[in-house]
């Protein structure tokens, strides 16, 4: 746990620095340095640099320091619950365009949120230049120091007021910072602030006195009842509390101010009123945004507050895990191409060797079928002789939907002939629907025995016997002709 801090405010012509010792749960004030400034930061590094060897600040305690008022924008941003959910899961990058920034040079972090309708929130968002930001840890490195916070001015005057008047903690509540260049406002309700406005103030409080003074109040008391209406549609109660915090040292003229024109409780900030004090007497330096700084940074689990040193921590490191998650994907990508060309490669190979080997079963096939023939055309070769095959088939195979073939019927009539009887053919002819037997027997009646059984198969049908037969010597001559057709024999 950080024991001491150093909380630093560089404005544009002053610097101040406060030393806070945390003891339990009280602060102890223990070195206030202010001091005129230059805007060049080289200055700054080297005014730094001599509250340790000069002005007996900690060389180790923590450092925290605030960006200038003008390099933070503040923006109420409108969202439903899944852009809320993101937030809270530190996804900044969808605040890009909500700011007049470059989205790479945006560095924004959320403060606080209220819901404004169902489902709808309101998310106070500071954002500052990345540029900005460097510059400002620049000037701390410069110092040989290390930040450990850069925050913002209104938030780092909210926790002065929050810490020594207790009250502003409930109930709603102006906080308004008075500086020599600018004005800066914010309404809180039970601590936690709704909006944030700044405003440049133009001209020189020296040069025009009271005048001068008298034009920031009326500005003031305006851009506040404005910022009232926006947020709750209504006038600004009377009883409202607006704590003022600055570099004036005529408050007590704003305070009046505010008391005619608005008829609000004016209550000038203490940046003393519950802290200690190590050494008597209270400096006339405004030291609230250099002591809120050291006090966010001392007491974070108690006091809200912003440091865009994490934000931009955050960033970076989504942007890096974005860039890796890239590269990886990228070298994913190509990995997998990779093996899938190493497998189309391996695939091919497989398939040429098998296709080789196809081809050496098919010549031996060839071979062992024709070995006559000499191998041109393995698989023309082949069905060439398997259609001659075919049409020689169909010479002797069975007719196209008869169902029987020439070699049938030749084997019915070889089976037909009777045992016993010497009968020799001399011609057979068969076609498709009838066939012929020319031929000799021992006698007629062999013959008309012959027809009978012909008659008797099932192939054949009108079996007729050729008239007249005819002798020659022991030897009858005779023609038997018959239909071929498939008889049903139930």
């Amino acid at each position: 746990m950080v024991k001491r801090c150093i909380g630093i405010e560089v404005g544009p012509s002053h610097l101040c620095a406060v030393q806070v010792l945390r003891i339990g749960k009280a602060f102890c004030i223990e070195k206030v340095f202010d001091t005129q400034a230059r805007r060049d930061t080289d200055s700054a590094s080297e005014t730094l640099k001599t509250l340790v060897s000069e002005h007996g600040f900690d060389r180790r305690a923590a450092v925290a320091i605030s960006m200038p008022s003008d390099a933070v924008f503040f923006r109420n941003l409108e969202t439903d619950s899944v852009g809320l959910e993101q937030v809270r899961e530190s996804q900044y990058s969808t605040f890009d365009n909500d700011f007049p920034l470059e989205a790479d040079e945006i560095i924004a972090q959320p403060f606080s949120y209220r819901q404004t309708a169902e489902q709808r929130y309101s998310i106070l968002t500071a954002a500052v230049p990345r540029q900005s930001l460097r510059k400002m840890r620049d000037i701390v490195v410069g110092a040989r120091m290390q930040p450990n916070l850069i925050g913002s001015t209104v938030f780092s005057v909210h926790s002065t007021v929050s810490l020594n008047h207790p009250d502003s903690r409930t109930g709603i509540a102006i906080i308004v910072r008075i500086s020599e260049s600018s004005l800066t406002l914010a309404v809180t309700e039970n601590n936690k602030i709704l909006i944030v406005r700044h405003f440049p103030v133009v001209g020189n409080s020296e040069s025009n006195g009271n005048a001068f003074e008298d034009k920031v109040g009326q500005v003031l008391c305006h851009e506040i009842g404005i910022t009232w209406r926006k947020i709750f549609e209504a006038e600004i109660p009377q009883d409202t509390r607006i704590y003022l915090a600055g570099s004036y040292e005529s408050m007590v003229d704003f305070k009046a101010t505010i008391k005619e024109n608005l008829g609000c409780r004016a209550i000038i900030a203490n940046p003393y009123a519950r802290v200690l004090l190590k050494h008597e007497g209270r400096p006339r330096a405004d030291i609230s945004v250099a002591e809120g700084l050291a006090l966010k940074t001392l007491a974070p689990e108690h006091i809200a507050g912003i440091n865009f040193l994490e934000a931009d921590s955050v960033r970076t490191k989504s942007t890096t895990s974005l860039k890796k998650e890239i590269v990886v994907c990228a070298v994913l990508i190509a990995a997998i191409a990779a093996v899938s060309l190493i497998g189309l490669f391996m695939r091919r190979s497989q398939l040429e060797n098998k296709y080789t080997d196809i081809q050496g079963e098919i010549n031996e096939n060839f071979q062992r079928a024709l070995p006559q023939e000499m191998i041109v055309s393995p698989l023309a070769q082949l069905d060439q002789k398997l259609q001659a095959m075919q049409k020689d088939y169909a010479l002797f195979g069975p007719a196209l939907g008869a169902g029987i073939g020439p070699l049938e019927v030749l084997n019915v009539i070889t089976n037909s002939i009777p045992e016993g009887v010497n009968i020799s053919l001399d011609d057979v002819l068969i076609t498709t629907e009838s066939m012929r037997l020319t031929g000799t027997a021992e006698s007629g009646e062999s013959v008309y025995n012959w027809q009978r059984l012909l008659e008797r198969t099932q192939q054949f049908s009108d079996v007729e016997v050729g008239d007249p037969l005819t002798v020659d010597g022991k030897l009858v001559h005779f023609i038997i002709q018959a239909s071929i057709s498939m008889k049903d024999q139930g």
